[in-house]
């Protein structure tokens, strides 16, 4: 009935790469039939080691085993087809490889990660009865993040278990919230942030498109690239399952890999690729390495030794998989960002906090009495002898200065009631513009969506620059220090605005609490910084390569901050 498209390889990148593999295989093959199919092509494993999938198969269950086929793409296959590529895998490659060898009998493909566990309502008792009730067309769905301590506390050979307590965990905690793309550019094909987490449509949708396009051999936009074309081929539109499953990201952003390269690494072209995408076919004939003879094998018949299994606990009954709460398509992305739900972040601030010395000294610099509530409980759960979470803005009223180990500056925004009844009225008059056929409905969006990113990225900044002209003089950061920014994203325009206040306030700083000397940090941003920065509004999910500024390398360069972390509302950053 359907081929599960995936791939890796066999060198321990991320947080517990074995683990959360392993947790992925088990997990999917449990929601599958005998008569269905995992791909999972391994791309550039050094060849003296096994392909990932023979490396774990002792932490797979007997039912992953069975359904899990490896194709093997060499080093030197890589060497031939990188090109200019700084990408150890082709991920394009490796997902066209795995559907020009899937079952031709299958009516379905999904396209997803490793890292991916799905969980469906118990309506259905596997993804194949689901599949069975769904016309052609083309699938996405949000994914909702499991962070690191809680995915790693499973034990992988349970996925009944796993999956059942994966799922009360976002219940209880209220985090199944969908990460909407209603930007005008993007709604119509991207409904959801990372894609390409889960994209499903008929097999031969799959093939007349072509696959995944080949030429994106860098960083980034595939997965929106394969969703505006498929849009394109299925008329205008996409489709989602919500209330029928949700998508189960373990994350893996603690170990850094991913954060320690952005700034430097090339990004496929985001406008050309996908805004401005009109060809619904990619690649030649020969795409999906279709002459290439590539080594293929069923992991079962490849795995020889005997495995002792685990009983496996029984699992809880679904019933409707519901949100936490009622999905938000509004055009507010910039409110959406910067008005966050403090108990949903903090989820992810804790796996950031519980890595700290239980020594370190924490201070928060921020307008919003709930959100240092709420840290400080989380401080104080992770750990109890430490001193409590310094308020930075009541020191510097008291003209105090604090050397903190950890800063939480916190960008909640509050939109003032005047910006309020302005956009209601904005979109009222749109709306009744709608009405009357005045407008498309694609420009309806485009004019509400820009008056308010324009309107809450002014408010917002302005509102950031008042507490911070306060508060930052009276820092003493050493070096090795960390800066976790709460509710806000690199791709922000009141990012970079923190950045140039860091600059020029706190580095030198008097330990009186005094207006500061301009330090040699500052001046060097100065003169290298030859041209004005460009104001950006909100483009956090649609990644870098959206994110589009001059000096950006002369900017960041004598900041000396390095980016560790990056998730949907929260940056860390290190001071060197």
């Amino acid at each position: 009935m359907i081929s599960v498209v995936t791939f890796g390889r066999n060198d321990n990148y991320g947080f517990n790469l074995a683990k959360r593999t392993a947790l992925g295989f088990n997990c999917l093959a449990e929601v599958l039939t005998e008569e269905d199919e995992i791909l999972f092509v391994d791309y550039n494993t050094p060849d003296h080691l096994p392909t990932l999938p023979e490396f774990l198969w002792d932490t797979l269950t007997e039912k992953a085993l069975n359904l899990i086929k490896v194709v093997r793409i060499s080093c030197e296959v890589h060497k031939r087809l990188k090109k200019d590529s700084p990408l150890p895998i082709l991920e394009n490659v490796c997902r066209n490889a795995a559907i020009v060898r899937s079952n031709p009998q299958n009516r379905w493909i999904l396209s997803t990660n490793p890292d991916i566990v799905l969980v469906l309502s118990s309506n259905w008792q596997n993804f194949t009865e689901l599949l069975k009730e769904l016309p052609d067309s083309f699938y996405e769905m949000p994914r909702f993040d499991i962070p690191e301590s809680v995915w790693n506390s499973l034990h992988r050979d349970q996925p009944k278990v796993n999956m059942g307590v994966l799922r009360d965990w976002l219940v209880s905690h209220k985090a199944a919230v969908a990460e909407t793309v209603p930007e005008w550019r993007f709604q119509k094909y991207l409904l959801f942030d990372a894609p390409g987490d889960f994209q499903l449509a008929p097999r031969h949708y799959f093939c007349l498109l072509r696959g995944f396009d080949e030429s994106m051999n860098k960083y980034l936009h595939s997965d929106s690239n394969l969703a505006k074309r498929m849009w394109l081929f299925n008329k205008g539109r996409t489709d989602h399952l919500l209330g029928k499953l949700w998508v189960l990201h373990q994350d893996h952003y603690l170990s850094g890999e991913w954060a320690k390269n952005f700034g430097t690494i090339v990004h496929n072209d985001l406008f050309q690729k996908v805004l401005n995408q009109e060809d619904v076919e990619a690649n030649g004939r020969d795409w999906g390495l279709q002459s290439e003879d590539l080594p293929i094998f069923a992991l079962r018949e490849k795995i020889t030794q005997q495995r002792t299994g685990l009983e496996h606990g029984l699992p809880t009954l679904n019933g409707d998989l519901e949100l936490s709460r009622e999905i938000d398509w509004s055009t507010h992305s910039v409110y959406r960002l910067s008005h966050y739900d403090p108990e949903m972040l903090m989820l992810y601030l804790r796996e950031n906090l519980r890595v700290a010395r239980p020594e370190s000294s924490v201070a928060y610099l921020g307008q919003n009495p709930a959100t240092l509530e709420h840290v400080r409980r989380v401080w104080k759960d992770v750990s109890p002898t430490g001193a409590l979470v310094c308020d930075l803005s009541e020191a510097a009223e008291r003209a105090e200065s604090i050397t903190p180990d950890i800063l939480l500056v916190d960008f909640y925004y509050n939109r003032p009631e005047y910006w309020e009844r302005r956009i209601r009225l904005v979109e009222e008059n749109i709306i009744r513009r709608l009405e009357k056929n005045l407008i498309t409905e694609s420009k309806a969006h485009e004019y509400v969506s820009e008056f308010t990113e324009r309107t809450d990225s002014r408010e917002w900044a302005r509102q950031m620059a008042s507490a911070w002209g306060k508060a930052i003089p009276h820092l003493r950061l050493q070096p090795g220090a960390s800066i976790l920014l709460l509710g806000c994203s690199q791709y922000s325009s009141v990012y970079t605005q923190f950045k140039e206040a860091f600059a020029k306030s706190y580095v030198g700083a008097p330990s009186n609490g005094g207006t500061p000397q301009k330090p040699a940090l500052y001046q060097r941003f100065r003169m290298r910084s030859r041209a004005p920065l460009a104001p950006t509004s909100h483009e956090n999910l649609m990644g870098p390569a959206y994110f589009k500024r001059k000096n950006a390398k002369e900017y960041n360069g004598p900041m000396d901050l390095q980016t560790l972390y990056v998730h949907h509302r929260l940056v860390v950053l290190r001071v060197n």
